[in-house]
Formats: structure tokens, C-alpha cells, sequence
């Protein structure tokens, strides 16, 4: 075997390990310990009555009309950045692949988004990295959609307790933090665009196919794939809304507006499995006071396991036409199916 060979041999075993064994186990670790603070301050005897009192089936009413909006307009914006970026692709034609990856999406993000970008590349005929740059591009404005709609909680918002108010201190550095690093990289990215010989540097660096989709957006983008999100997340506190009113729990949709983002800004932590402990943990943070804390940890663990539920079956539906568009792709591509070398 060539020097070569041996070294895309060795590839496919570091990919196997992978990260080690206790950085696999933080979340893992996370999510009980957080569940185990929870526990010790509520009783879970009275979770588990307030979970035998949710109507089930009316939450899986709610959430799934909610569920297929969000699918739709969330195909719909990596539609439109992928037309503005990389090819001229349809709606239709993401719509089964971006779907079918919520299943996957569940166990593994990264492994999903890395299904899209597999599926865009080949079927858009452009580089994989170009690919997932686009759903980089998409998933950093994801984050920022929350804090557009929270900012104007967190600076405003009048904490109730010592924690609260330490909370929100860090929080209103962190925002403050955030909006300058994304107008730090816009700025950054604009002056790559205009310099011929940075814009070189940038693109034949390791990471330049990776930056490619930001180095082409103009402000108008980021604008544009805002707008294009905001909505789902508007649909996402009327849900919550209608699901918490069902439940006997009033919070007016104003406050939803502002302090849902906050909750999912916690589930997105990477220190939890499947944002458990960490949504729970912001509920009672942000909601205290709304309703009995055994109440609202009940409420949060079952409209996150029914939206969960409702994107699997969403994404369970897409599999199959998902599943023959990407044979149908490499049964048509002969260097696919054509044996390698080494073969």
C-alpha cells in the first residue's frame, strides 16, 4: 500500500474514535445533574401527578399544525439560500431530505445537517463544503432569530430575586457580546469580499470552502434569512401559548415573545441530552411565579417530548421519498457506483 493509501486508511479509524469517552459523557452527565438539582428542590412525586394531568392528545393537536409550518418555511429558507448561493434548487426537491433529517436530527444535529449537505451536493451538483456552508450560514442566523425576539427581554426585564438579577447581568453582557460578533463578522467578511488578495487567503485557507456562502451574503442575506425564520418562531409562543392555556397555565404571548428564546437558547447548550434538564431548569427561571414550579417542569418535559414526537412523524413520512432520491442520485452518478481502487 502507497504512503497515500495508508493515510486515507487511517482516516476512517480516527474518525471511529472520534471524541474521547468523558467528552462524549458531558452530556450525559449534564442532563442528570441538572435533572437532579430540579428533583431536589420540587418533589417528583408531584411532576409525576402534574404529568398524569396533561391532555396529551391536545398538546399533539397543537403541536403538530405547528410542527408542519415549521417544516415548511424552514425547507423553504434553505431553498432560498441555497438558489441564492449555490444552485438553482427547488422547494420541492429539499423539502423530503430536510424533513426525513428531523428523525436523524433527534440523536444527532451535526449528523443531520451533515445528511442535507451530503444530499444538497450531490443532487445540486456543487462542492459538499458549499453545502454546508449554506446550513452554517442558516444555523448561526437560527440562533440570532432568538436573540432579535429576547434582546428587548433581557435588557428591559425587571429580574425577581438575587439569581434572576445575576442571570440577567451576564445575560445582557452576553447579548451585548453576541450582536457585536455578528456585525464584527459581517464587517469582516465584507472587507474579504472587497480585497482580492484577503478574499484568496480566506478561500485557500483549510476553512475556505466552509466560508464561502458567508463571504457572498451582504446584509441584505442575513435580513432576508431573518425574515424568512422569524415567523416560525411566532408560530412556535402562539403554540405555547394555546398549549399552556390547555394546561391551566396563563402567560400572556408578549412574555412568551420575549423569554421562549432564552429557553431555547438553554436547551441549545451543548451540556444535556436532547435539551433535557437545561429547558427545564430555564422554564422555572424565566417563568417562576406563572404557576407551580412541579407544574411548569411537567408542562416543559411533555410539550418538548410532543414536539419532538410531531417532527419525527414529520420526518418518518419524508423517509421513504428521501430515501429513493438519494439511490435514484447515486444509481445516476457512475463515479458513485463505480468501485474504487482499492476495491
Amino acid at each position: 500500500m502507497s504512503a497515500a493509501g495508508a493515510s486515507a486508511g487511517r482516516e476512517p479509524d480516527r474518525a471511529k474514535a472520534g471524541a474521547p469517552i468523558w467528552r462524549k459523557a458531558i452530556p450525559y452527565a449534564g442532563t442528570v445533574v441538572i435533572f437532579a438539582l430540579i428533583f431536589w428542590r420540587i418533589s417528583a412525586s408531584k411532576v409525576a401527578a402534574d404529568l398524569r394531568q396533561v391532555p396529551i392528545a391536545k398538546f399533539v393537536a397543537i403541536f403538530l399544525p405547528y410542527s408542519i409550518f415549521y417544516c415548511i418555511v424552514d425547507s423553504y429558507c434553505l431553498a432560498w439560500v441555497v438558489r441564492r448561493f449555490n444552485a438553482p434548487m427547488k422547494w420541492r426537491d429539499i423539502l423530503p431530505i430536510r424533513a426525513s433529517m428531523y428523525v436523524l436530527a433527534m440523536l444527532n444535529t451535526g449528523l443531520a445537517q451533515g445528511g442535507v449537505a451530503y444530499y444538497l451536493h450531490r443532487k445540486g451538483g456543487f462542492s459538499f463544503l458549499a453545502a454546508l456552508s449554506s446550513i452554517l450560514f442558516i444555523a448561526m442566523l437560527e440562533v440570532y432569530q432568538l436573540f432579535l425576539f429576547s434582546t428587548v427581554g433581557v435588557l428591559f426585564y425587571t429580574p425577581i430575586g438575587a439569581t434572576q438579577a445575576r442571570i440577567i447581568g451576564i445575560l445582557r453582557v452576553a447579548y451585548i457580546l453576541a450582536w457585536a460578533l455578528l456585525f464584527g463578522v459581517m464587517i469582516f467578511f465584507a472587507i474579504v469580499r472587497r480585497r482580492p488578495w484577503m478574499r484568496d487567503w480566506v478561500e485557500q485557507g483549510r476553512a475556505g470552502a466552509i466560508a464561502r456562502t458567508f463571504i457572498a451574503a451582504r446584509p441584505i442575506d442575513y435580513a432576508a434569512v431573518l425574515a424568512i425564520k422569524a415567523p416560525t418562531f411566532l408560530a412556535s409562543a402562539v403554540a405555547h401559548y394555546f398549549a399552556l392555556s390547555i394546561y391551566g397555565v396563563s402567560i400572556p404571548v408578549l412574555k412568551l415573545i420575549l423569554f421562549l428564546p432564552l429557553v431555547f437558547l438553554a436547551g441549545a447548550l451543548p451540556i444535556s441530552i436532547a435539551h433535557l434538564g437545561t429547558s427545564q431548569a430555564a422554564w422555572l427561571l424565566f417563568f417562576a411565579g406563572s404557576a407551580a414550579p412541579a407544574k411548569l417542569v411537567a408542562y416543559s418535559l411533555v410539550a418538548q417530548f410532543t414536539y419532538m414526537f410531531c417532527n419525527a412523524l414529520i420526518g418518518l413520512v419524508f423517509v421513504p421519498r428521501a430515501s429513493r432520491e438519494l439511490t435514484a442520485i447515486r444509481q445516476s452518478d457512475p463515479e458513485a457506483s463505480a468501485p474504487s481502487p482499492a476495491q
